[in-house]
């Protein structure tokens, strides 16, 4: 969870209801797991928003071009967030990718710490509960779902390496 919100891309979707299955066997409670993935989450995003916050603009631009972030990109980003941080913040929580990286912009925009510590604490839990009883609500139903699952395992990697390539391939276009 730490690396996930330090901006690389480790799928919490996966993790967390891993973890859910642990929680529904009673290995951990269900709040504490929820409360302590959401700190995970808070102190991974600090790398995120010390990394927007010490590297600005200049850092952005500089290594941007590689996921296809440019000026005019940048600058309508750091509009948005002036405007409308706090709740970006807390419901960028909420979207898969977006979560990832909403903690640069924070830092590009000089959010205050405290107050980004706080609105990203509360944002990450109502999607980490979710998730986390997902997998205790799936964890004794895996052995019913997982062969009917296995057969669409390829075609789900086929079905995002597609989006993944229309989404660079507009990108690219639009340029």
């Amino acid at each position: 969870m730490i690396l996930e919100s330090a901006g690389i891309p480790v799928p919490s979707e996966v993790i967390l209801p891993v973890l859910g299955v642990l929680v529904g066997q009673g290995v951990l409670g269900f709040w504490p797991a929820v409360l302590l993935m959401a700190l995970m989450q808070t102190v991974g995003s600090w790398v995120g928003y010390g990394i927007g916050y010490y590297g600005g603009r200049p850092l952005a631009l500089r290594f941007g071009r590689y996921v296809l972030l440019d000026e005019r990109s940048l600058s309508h980003a750091e509009r948005w967030f002036q405007n409308y941080g706090p709740a970006t913040v807390f419901f960028g929580r909420f979207l898969p990718l977006l979560r990832t990286f909403i903690s640069w912009p924070a830092g590009f925009a000089r959010m205050g710490a405290m107050r980004f510590t706080i609105y990203t604490f509360l944002g990450s839990i109502p999607w980490t509960a979710a998730l986390i009883y997902i997998g205790v609500w799936l964890g004794p139903k895996l052995p019913r779902i997982e062969p009917v699952l296995s057969h669409y395992n390829l075609l789900l990697g086929v079905v995002v390496a597609l989006l993944v390539a229309a989404f660079f391939y507009v990108r690219l276009r639009r340029r």
